[in-house]
């Protein structure tokens, strides 16, 4: 892993280093807020969650990232929401800092749309001077400036969200910033790409205390290859549920959650990938929910009860 980063650090240095700023997170089926911020208000609002993800678990520098995220609906078609997200992958660091302002429009009788507009902060660090006692480690100007953090950098990202009945489908542009992130000390530039995800979904309910929810999944941008994730959710009484996940590449998942006790939910995803040989143990994700105010409120979007 060490030798891997620091060949394409070697490489991309000079002339400006390329990320893809918003982290992977699962657990959008309790939290479809930490998927798409259009989301804002409709599921499972004033609840405040914390979410923990690692991958390649076992793989000295796998990613690591902490989220911590808080939505409501604030008026009827007015709904709000933050995000703090620090992620961290060997030696590369970003915190981010986002507010979320959503509107909702309503086109036809049933079908709405909710547009939403989020900006905030965004800063990157890279710690140059952990290779100097690397066996490897070979003398270069770049990695002389040890510690590198840029300069805080304006952020914003721009979503939509139809939804009618059951349906839902939703478009994010996310990292929609001017320039690139400069270093003080360093000519290494930071460019968070531009990418996109289109989410769609259908809630079928099969009786009183059994529902079906099958997501698809699109991402994608500059420098960034498309990735598709099929997924499906079985929930019991709306407050417990499994759920099971491909995405291409050969991940796989299954995930388990519930509210385990009033006002309180939790998940936790499990990924593994057939395609790597590395001696790792997969991905682990542990999203936590406490509802603020009534802990006896149903998980609820607006028009109805629905996880």
């Amino acid at each position: 892993m060490k030798r891997i980063i620091y060949l394409l650090l070697l490489l991309l240095a000079q002339t400006g280093l390329y990320g893809q700023q918003f982290p992977f997170m699962e657990g959008y089926n309790m939290n479809p807020f930490s998927m798409s911020p259009a989301y804002a208000g409709l599921y499972n609002p004033k609840t405040v969650f914390a979410d923990y993800r690692s991958d390649w678990v076992g793989v000295a520098g796998g990613p690591v990232t902490y989220q911590l995220s808080y939505n409501a609906r604030i008026f009827r078609r007015v709904g709000i929401g933050g995000r703090f997200i620090y992620d961290k992958t060997d030696i590369f660091k970003q915190t981010i800092i986002l507010g979320t302002y959503t509107y909702e429009v309503q086109i036809r009788e049933g079908h709405k749309v909710n547009l939403a507009l989020s900006a905030g902060l965004f800063r990157n660090s890279i710690d140059l001077a952990k290779y100097f006692n690397d066996p490897d480690y070979v003398v270069d100007n770049v990695l002389l400036y040890g510690q590198q953090e840029s300069k805080i950098k304006f952020a914003t990202d721009f979503s939509v969200l139809y939804r009618f009945q059951e349906f839902e489908g939703g478009l994010l542009f996310s990292n929609v910033m001017f320039g690139s992130a400069k270093y003080n000390s360093s000519d290494i530039a930071y460019k968070p790409t531009k990418n996109y995800l289109i989410n769609l979904a259908y809630n079928f309910e099969l009786n009183r205390f059994w529902a079906v929810k099958p997501f698809v999944l699109l991402r994608g941008g500059k420098n960034y290859p498309v990735q598709l994730e099929l997924a499906s959710q079985i929930s019991y009484d709306r407050k417990y549920w499994g759920t099971a996940v491909f995405r291409t590449g050969g991940i796989w998942g299954l995930g388990l959650g519930g509210e385990i006790l009033k006002g309180v939910l939790l998940n936790y995803s499990y990924n593994l990938s057939s395609n790597v040989t590395l001696n790792t143990f997969g991905s682990h994700q542990i999203s936590l929910g406490v509802r603020i105010g009534n802990p006896s409120e149903t998980n609820q979007r607006p028009e109805k009860a629905n996880l």
